[in-house]
């Protein structure tokens, strides 16, 4: 009988002790687990399972990405076209005028007096030849007026032409400067001419014969130079010359035109 009494007060002990410890596990914060068994034979332990709720806060990181574009343009510049420079070169004519100076046996019995020149002609870039013809009217001179008849020359001449094509460019790229030189055989008509002879009178004074109505001929030769400005197919120059002959009693007769003219190509 009073192991009957033992068993149950140790039954509701047990019970109670179970009953405290699950009330303490229930206060704990701690997320073990507590089992809790009882020693004695033959009894079931109880085990009780309590779930801990763990929240976890996540922070939401918001990154927005900005797509930046970058337009690249290529600015082409077109160079303008040039149009081909055509400087002066090859056959040309020219016309020109100006005035003649005489010189030697002309210089005493004559003055100044207008010139003009016409020619043809073929240009390289060094090298040329060409053909003219000068017209000349020397003036009077008042000592010897009494002489005076109206005088005309008259100059052929074949020439060749060296050009100097170093200074081309000196006024800009679409004109063309140029220096010459120019010389060769001449061929002179003249008429009502006086020249001085060789001698002198018995007072000093220099021997002067007047010319004649006759065309008169002498075989000679010309040497001088120019300059010129050329754009496209034209030309302007300027040029001097001493154009000379020879006779046998006189000395040498000289005329020295300065012509201003213009050529075309």
């Amino acid at each position: 009988m009073s192991l009957r009494y033992t068993n149950k007060i140790m039954t509701g002990a047990a019970a109670l002790l179970a009953l405290g410890a699950a009330t303490a596990a229930a206060q704990s914060t701690s997320t073990r687990r507590i089992p809790i068994s009882k020693e004695a034979p033959g009894e079931v332990a109880l085990t009780r399972v309590d779930t801990v709720m763990v929240y976890r806060t996540d922070t939401l990181v918001r990154v927005d990405t900005v797509a930046t574009m970058v337009t690249r343009v290529d600015t082409v510049q077109m160079a303008p076209v040039m149009k081909p420079i055509r400087l002066p070169y090859g056959l040309y004519f020219g016309l020109g005028g100006g005035v003649s100076a005489p010189n030697g046996a002309l210089y005493n019995p004559n003055s100044a007096g207008p010139s003009a020149q016409a020619q043809l002609g073929w240009q390289g870039k060094w090298f040329g030849l060409r053909g003219d013809a000068n017209w000349a009217k020397p003036g009077e001179d008042g000592r010897y007026a009494g002489m005076q008849a109206d005088p005309d020359i008259l100059n052929f001449s074949a020439d060749a032409k060296l050009n100097l094509p170093v200074f081309n460019h000196l006024f800009g790229s679409t004109h063309r400067f140029g220096l010459y030189g120019v010389g060769g055989y001449t061929h002179t008509m003249y008429k009502n001419l006086p020249m001085r002879l060789n001698g002198f009178n018995p007072d000093g004074s220099i021997v002067v014969a007047a010319g004649t109505n006759d065309w008169q001929h002498q075989n000679g030769w010309n040497a001088g130079g120019g300059m010129s400005l050329g754009w496209g197919n034209k030309e302007l120059f300027l040029e001097s010359r001493v154009l000379a002959f020879n006779n046998d009693n006189i000395p040498q007769a000289r005329q020295m035109p300065f012509i201003f003219g213009i050529n075309l190509y």
